[in-house]
C-alpha cells in the first residue's frame, strides 16, 4: 500500500506530505481545490509525462515521492522489484524530480532507474482509474485479457502460445515458397551465375593474402633479385667477403687458443659465426632461385588477383562479406531447386501443427466459456446492487475466422442496462456513470486474481445520486478489505464509509493560491459531509444527516 505521498512545487501544491493507511482512504473538497492534482502527482511519480504547466514555479525543482509498504507476494515474486529491496525490509520509495534545467531524475530506494523501469514497476503497484481510464473497459481488445485473468488454464495457454509461434513460422515459410514459385527460374539463373562467379577462387582470407604477397613479390622481383645477389656477394666475395674473412680468422684463432686455453669459448663463437654465415648464404641462394617466375605463372597470379578484386567489388566490401553472400546464395539456390518438395514438407508440418493448436484452442475455449458464464452471474449481481436493476450482461466468446495468438476466440462484453433493450456491445451503450459501475463490478469480480495492491479512483461516482452512493460506498469498502483503495468523491454517502477521510482545500498565502490536505477527525468529518450536502454553511438538518450516514456506514462494517 501507499503509506506516504510527498509533493513539492506541483500544480497548486507548494509543499505537502500525506500519510495513507490500509483500507478505504477518501479525499473530498470543493471543486478546484486540487483533489485531482494529488492523483496527477502520483501518476507522475509512477512514470507519466510531466506537463510544464504542472510545475508551480519553473525556477524551482518539482518533486514527488511515493512511499510503499509492499505486500509479501509482490516483494518476493517480482524480480524487477526485488533488485531494489534489501533484506526483509519491504519499504519501497519512488522519488521522481524535475529540475529547472529540464533534467529528470528517477530514484527507487536511492538507486537510479529508467523511465521504462518506473512505468513497469508502477503498473504492478497501482491501478489508477480516472474519468478517462474507463476507455480500457470500453475497448473490446481488452475484454479477452479481463476474462483470461479469471480462467484457470493449467499451462494450456502457454503451450498454445508456443505452438502458435511454430505455426506462424511455418506459415511464413509457406508464403515465401509460394511467392518464390513465380520467379523461380529467373532467380535460379541469377543465383547460379553468382555462385559460379564466387567459386572461381577460394573465399578464404589467408589464401587471398598469400596470393597478394606473391603478386607483390612478382612486381618487385627484379629489385628483390638484385638485393639478394648483393647480399650473397658481400658474404662470399673472395677478397672482401665475410665468409672468406671468417675462414682466414681460424688460423689466428688456433694460435691464440694454443697459447691461452681460456680463449676456447671465443673459438666456439667463431665456429658458430661460420655456421650462421653458411646458413644465411644457403637461404639467400634458395630465395634468389625462387624469384624466377614462368610467364604462365605470372599470368595465373594476376588473373586470380583480378578475380578477387572483382568479387570484393561486387559482393564486398570485404572477403568475409563475399563469403557470407555465397553461403546465402547457395542456401537459396538449394531451396529453389527443391521448391516442390519443400512446399510438400511444409504443408505436412502445418497440417500437423494445426491439429495440435486446434486441440489446445478447444481446451482454452472450453475454459473461457465456463468462466464467461460465471462472470455474467457475478457482474449482473454486482450491477443490480449498484442500482442498474434490470441489467443483463454477457461475456460472449465467439470463434475467430483465423487462429490468433491467444487462441481461436474473440471476446466481447455485451450489456443491456434497461429492461426491454437488446444486448449491445459495452462500448456502444454504456454511459460514463454506468462505465464507472461496470468497472467497479469487474474489480470486485477480479479481486481474487488481481495482484495489484493499490486501487485509485478519481470521481468514480460521476452521474450517480445519493441512494446509489450509499451502495457504491459499501462496495468500495468491501473492495478495500484486501487491498488499499484511494478515492476522490463528491458524495457524502460514499465519504461516510471512509477508514480515513481527508479534506482538500485551497487558500491564499503570500498572494498565491495553495492546496492543503487535512486528515479529519470524527466531528470534522460530520461538518465536511454536511457541507457536501448543503453547501458552504452546514445546516442542522445536514449535520443530522451526516451523523446518520456515519452511523449507518459504521453499522455496515
Amino acid at each position: 500500500m501507499i503509506t506516504q505521498l510527498t509533493v513539492k512545487n506541483f500544480g497548486l501544491i507548494d509543499s505537502m506530505s500525506v500519510e495513507f493507511e490500509k483500507g478505504l482512504n477518501i479525499l473530498t473538497g470543493e471543486t478546484g481545490a486540487g483533489k485531482s492534482i494529488l492523483i496527477d502527482a502520483l501518476r507522475y511519480s509512477l512514470g507519466e509525462r510531466l506537463d510544464s504547466a504542472q510545475v508551480r514555479d519553473p525556477q524551482q525543482p518539482c518533486m514527488v515521492e511515493a512511499v510503499f509498504d509492499l505486500p509479501k507476494n509482490i516483494a518476493e515474486n517480482s524480480d524487477e522489484i526485488k533488485e531494489y529491496l534489501s533484506g526483509e525490509d519491504r519499504t519501497f520509495i519512488i522519488n521522481r524530480a524535475y529540475s529547472p534545467d529540464g533534467r529528470n531524475k528517477i530514484k527507487i530506494n536511492g538507486l537510479n532507474a529508467t523511465l521504462a523501469q518506473l512505468k513497469s514497476i508502477g503498473d504492478r503497484l497501482v491501478d489508477l482509474h480516472g474519468p478517462h481510464d474507463h476507455q480500457m473497459l470500453l475497448s473490446a481488445s481488452s475484454h479477452i485479457g479481463i476474462l483470461d485473468s479469471l480462467c484457470v488454464f493449467t499451462g494450456t495457454k502457454e503451450r498454445y502460445s508456443q505452438k502458435f509461434g511454430e505455426y506462424t513460422g511455418l506459415k511464413r515459410k509457406q508464403d515465401e515458397i509460394r511467392e518464390s514459385a513465380a520467379s523461380r527460374l529467373r532467380d535460379l539463373e541469377l543465383l547460379s551465375h553468382q555462385i559460379k562467379e564466387l567459386e572461381r577462387v577460394p573465399l578464404e582470407t589467408d589464401k587471398y593474402e598469400e596470393l597478394l604477397n606473391a603478386q607483390k613479390r612478382l612486381s618487385n622481383s627484379e629489385k628483390l633479385y638484385e638485393c639478394a645477389t648483393q647480399l650473397i656477394d658481400i658474404l662470399e666475395n673472395e677478397e672482401n667477403g665475410l665468409s672468406g674473412a671468417i675462414g682466414r680468422a681460424f688460423e689466428a684463432m688456433r694460435t691464440l687458443v694454443s697459447l691461452d686455453p681460456s680463449m676456447k669459448d671465443l673459438s666456439e663463437t667463431l665456429n658458430t659465426m661460420q655456421g650462421s654465415t653458411e646458413s644465411l648464404l644457403s637461404g639467400l641462394r634458395d630465395y634468389s632461385d625462387k624469384l624466377s617466375f614462368e610467364p604462365s605463372e605470372i599470368k595465373d597470379i594476376n588473373e586470380r588477383c583480378d578475380a578477387y578484386y572483382d568479387i570484393i567489388r561486387k559482393y564486398g566490401p570485404t572477403l568475409d562479406d563475399a563469403k557470407a553472400f555465397y553461403d546465402k546464395a547457395k542456401k537459396r539456390h538449394d531451396f529453389l531447386e527443391d521448391l516442390e518438395q519443400n512446399e510438400t514438407d511444409i504443408s505436412k508440418e502445418i497440417t500437423a501443427c494445426e491439429k495440435e493448436i486446434s486441440k489446445l484452442a478447444a481446451d482454452i475455449s472450453k475454459e473461457r466459456t465456463k468462466t464467461a458464464k460465471q462472470l455474467k452471474t457475478t457482474i449482473e449481481k454486482e450491477l443490480k446492487e449498484l442500482g442498474i436493476l434490470h441489467v443483463k450482461f454477457e461475456c460472449r466468446v465467439t470463434r475467430a475466422e483465423t487462429p490468433l495468438p491467444t487462441g481461436f476466440d474473440e471476446v466481447n462484453f455485451y450489456i443491456s442496462p434497461n429492461a426491454g433493450e437488446e444486448m449491445k456491445p459495452l462500448s456502444e451503450i454504456v454511459s460514463s456513470g454506468e462505465a464507472a459501475r461496470v468497472m467497479l463490478a469487474l474489480k470486485k469480480a477480479l479481486t481474487k486474481v488481481d495482484p495489484i495492491p493499490v486501487l485509485i479512483f478519481d470521481e468514480i461516482d460521476s452521474q450517480i445520486g445519493g441512494r446509489l452512493g450509499d451502495i457504491l460506498g459499501r462496495k468500495l469498502r468491501e473492495l478495500s478489505s484486501n487491498r488499499q483503495v484511494v478515492l476522490i468523491t463528491h458524495l457524502p454517502q460514499i465519504a461516510g464509509y471512509a477508514d480515513r477521510h481527508y479534506k482538500v482545500s485551497k487558500s491564499v498565502e503570500k498572494n498565491r493560491t495553495v492546496t492543503k490536505v487535512t486528515l479529519l477527525d470524527k466531528e470534522e468529518r460530520v461538518k465536511e459531509m454536511a457541507k457536501m450536502m448543503s453547501g458552504e454553511n452546514e445546516t442542522g438538518i445536514s449535520v443530522t444527516h451526516a451523523r446518520e450516514m456515519l452511523s449507518r456506514a459504521k453499522t455496515a462494517r
